[in-house]
C-alpha cells in the first residue's frame, strides 16, 4: 500500500510535469520543426522551454551582456511571471494534492509527487543554464519544489477526501486539519467573528475589481483590433508564429487584469520606466512590439476619474452582502461603531494584502534598460486599496455589522434567572 501511494504521488506529479513542461516544449519542437528558425537547434528550443517553465514558478532568469542584431544589450534580468501559464501550472498541483486526499498513507504519496518534481526542478534547472541566459541554480530547483510542495499539501487537507475503492482516510490528514481548526478556535473573541465576512467581503471586493478590469481590456481590444493587427502584420509572422505570439500574449493577459486593478485604484501602473497610465494622469515612451500593448491608451481622459469609484462601490456592496455571516460578530460587539468599524477595515486589510499580492506577482521586468520596469508598485497599490475599501466598508458595516439585541436566554443564565428592564 505504501509503495503504492508513493506511485500515485509520482503520478500526479508526472501530469503537472506534462501540463508545465512538455505543454511548452512541444509548442516549441512544432514550430522549430516546421518554421526551421534561423540560428535554433533542438538544445536551444529545450533550454528555452526549460526557462519559461521556470519563469513561470517565479524563478528569475539572467541575461548576461551581448550583442542582439549588432547592438550592444547590456546585463538585464527577466522576473516577469505569465500568471495565465502559472496559474494552469498551480491548479494542476493543487488537483494533484485533490486525488491524493483519500491516500491512506497520505505521507508516502506527497513523498513520491516531492522527488519527481525535485528530480525535474534539477533536470530543467541544469538544462537551462548557459554563459549567456542563466538562472540561480538552488532558485531553479527551491522555488518550484516549495510551490508544489505548498499546493500539493493545500489541496490534500482541503475538503472532502477523494477515497478509492482500496483506501481510507488518512490519520496524518485528519491531525493536521484538526491543528489549524484548534488554532482558529483559539483566536481571540474580538478576531475570530471577523474572519469569515471579511474574507468573503474583501475578496469580493477584488474579483469585481478584476472583472471590471477585464471587461475594460476586452472593450479596449476590441476598438483598437486595427492598431492590434497592424503590429501583428509588422512582425512578418507564419501562421504558428502568431499562434506562439498570441499563446504567449494569453499567458500574459492575467498580469494586464492586475495592472487594471491597480489603475482602478487610480494608483495605475508603467510599461518601462518613466511611463504612467492612471485615470488621471497617462505618459507613454516606446513600448515593446507586442500586439495587445496597442490596447493602451494613449492619454488621459476626465471620465476616467469615475472609475475609481468602482472600489468604494464594491466594498460598500460587497459589506452589506455579508450581513448574513455576521450573526456571531453582531453578538459579541456590544456598539455599531466598534463593530462597524472593526469589520470595514478588516475588509479593508484583506483586500490590501490580495491586492498586494496580485500586484507583486504581475509586476517584474520585461527587459534591459527601460523596460526593467512593468507594472505597479504593490505597496502603493496596497495602501490606498486598504483606505479606499475601509472608508466604504466602515460605512456599510453600520447596516450589516449592527449588533442585536441583548441576548436575554444568557444574561438570565448570569443572573441566576432574573432580567433586569
Amino acid at each position: 500500500m505504501r509503495i503504492k501511494a508513493f506511485a500515485r504521488g509520482a503520478l500526479g506529479a508526472a501530469f503537472v510535469v506534462a501540463i508545465g513542461f512538455f505543454s511548452v516544449f512541444a509548442l516549441n519542437i512544432t514550430t522549430w520543426l516546421i518554421e526551421q528558425t534561423q540560428g535554433a537547434t533542438f538544445e536551444t528550443v529545450l533550454q528555452d522551454s526549460s526557462r519559461t517553465w521556470l519563469s513561470s514558478h517565479g524563478v528569475t532568469i539572467f541575461f548576461a551582456e551581448g550583442k542582439v542584431a549588432g547592438l550592444k544589450v547590456p546585463a538585464f534580468i527577466y522576473d516577469l511571471i505569465p500568471l495565465g501559464f502559472s496559474i494552469l501550472i498551480g491548479w494542476s498541483m493543487f488537483r494533484s494534492g485533490r486525488k491524493l486526499s483519500g491516500e491512506k498513507h497520505l505521507g508516502f504519496g506527497w513523498l513520491g509527487a516531492i522527488l519527481t518534481y525535485l528530480l525535474t526542478s534539477v533536470i530543467v534547472t541544469t538544462v537551462a543554464v548557459t554563459k549567456e541566459i542563466f538562472v540561480v541554480q538552488w532558485q531553479g530547483v527551491f522555488i518550484p519544489v516549495a510551490l508544489f510542495t505548498a499546493l500539493l499539501i493545500i489541496g490534500s487537507v482541503v475538503g472532502e477526501a477523494m477515497l478509492f475503492e482500496d483506501s481510507e482516510p488518512s490519520e496524518l490528514r485528519e491531525r493536521i486539519r484538526n491543528f489549524f481548526i484548534g488554532l482558529v478556535d483559539k483566536l481571540p473573541w474580538a478576531i475570530k467573528p471577523l474572519i469569515g465576512p471579511a474574507l468573503r467581503a474583501g475578496t469580493g471586493v477584488v474579483a469585481a475589481m478584476s472583472a471590471v478590469s477585464a471587461i475594460m481590456i476586452s472593450v479596449l481590444l476590441a476598438v483598437n483590433w486595427i492598431e492590434i493587427i497592424k503590429l501583428y502584420q509588422s512582425l512578418q509572422l507564419t501562421f504558428l508564429g502568431t499562434f506562439t505570439v498570441s499563446t504567449g500574449q494569453l499567458t500574459l493577459m492575467p498580469n494586464l487584469i492586475a495592472f487594471g486593478n491597480a489603475w482602478l485604484t487610480g494608483v495605475g501602473f508603467s510599461v518601462g520606466q518613466g511611463s504612467t497610465v492612471s485615470p488621471l494622469v497617462t505618459e507613454l515612451g516606446p513600448l515593446p512590439a507586442i500586439p495587445m500593448l496597442a490596447a493602451l491608451p494613449v492619454s488621459s481622459s476626465s471620465l476616467g476619474v469615475l472609475f475609481i469609484l468602482v472600489p468604494l462601490l464594491a466594498a460598500f456592496f460587497g459589506t452589506l452582502l455579508v450581513k448574513s455571516h455576521t450573526a456571531e460578530l453582531r453578538f459579541n460587539y456590544s456598539s455599531a461603531t466598534t463593530a462597524a468599524i472593526s469589520l470595514g477595515l478588516s475588509i479593508g486589510l484583506v483586500a490590501a494584502l490580495e491586492m498586494w499580492v496580485l500586484v507583486e506577482l504581475a509586476s517584474g521586468s520585461l527587459g534591459p534598460g527601460r523596460m526593467s520596469l512593468v507594472g505597479a508598485n504593490p505597496w502603493v497599490v496596497a495602501g490606498v486599496t486598504f483606505v479606499e475599501v475601509s472608508l466604504a466598508s466602515v460605512l456599510a458595516a453600520f447596516f450589516s455589522a449592527r449588533p442585536d439585541g441583548a441576548d436575554t436566554e444568557l444574561i438570565k443564565r448570569i443572573s441566576g434567572g432574573k432580567v433586569r428592564k
